[in-house]
């Protein structure tokens, strides 16, 4: 899905719009070809994140699950959130119809600054802190209806009420969320 947005949304001529102002004419091909000759990177990174990203929430709602009963169940939870992360596929895809459709005259920032059903819509993102822009985009619709997926699972995992269960996924999921969105906050402020 990510790569039909980056191909049916993202052109040269968009690349040389936004960067006309701050980089000559070859400096902006350059970027484009190391751009193109660098892709197969994301292609290779992007499963390994996800791995990474399943097994440290599946961690996370392990351990919550072992302080809360003292029973662990890494695998389950594991395999449940493979599932439930195809939720955030709608986002995707919304953000592709919308500039395929709805907002056909889009630059740059637009693409970058647009987050479907997200706090950061709220705002003005030009206005804000670049540290702002993930942690508002990542509070979403769809990141409400991930953690109501996730206590469902936990409540289909273990004996726990779908309450107790929804608890459990706000006291380490959610702990292991906002971990994770302060490190991304830190890395913008370190490297913007």
């Amino acid at each position: 899905m990510q790569a039909a947005f980056q191909y049916l949304l993202f052109s040269e001529n968009l690349y040389f719009n936004a960067l006309q102002t701050q980089l000559s004419y070859e400096q902006i091909e350059r970027i484009i070809t190391q751009g193109k000759k660098w892709q197969w990177v994301g292609y290779v990174l992007t499963p390994i994140l996800l791995l990474m990203k399943f097994s440290f929430f599946a961690a996370c709602l392990s351990l919550g699950l072992y302080f809360a009963s003292n029973r662990f169940a890494f695998k389950p939870f594991w395999n449940f959130l493979v599932q439930a992360e195809l939720i955030f596929l709608l986002p995707i895809l919304i953000k592709l119809l919308w500039f395929l459709f709805v907002q056909t005259d889009y630059d740059l920032d637009d693409l970058t600054q647009f987050y479907p059903l997200s706090a950061l819509n709220l705002f003005d993102a030009d206005t804000l802190p670049r540290y702002w822009h993930y942690p508002l985009a990542t509070l979403n619709l769809f990141e409400v209806a991930y953690w109501f997926l996730l206590a469902y699972g936990v409540n289909e995992v273990t004996d726990l009420s779908f309450w107790r269960a929804f608890g459990l996924v706000m006291s380490s999921y959610g702990l292991g969320l906002l971990v994770w969105v302060v490190l991304v906050m830190f890395l913008t402020i370190t490297y913007a």
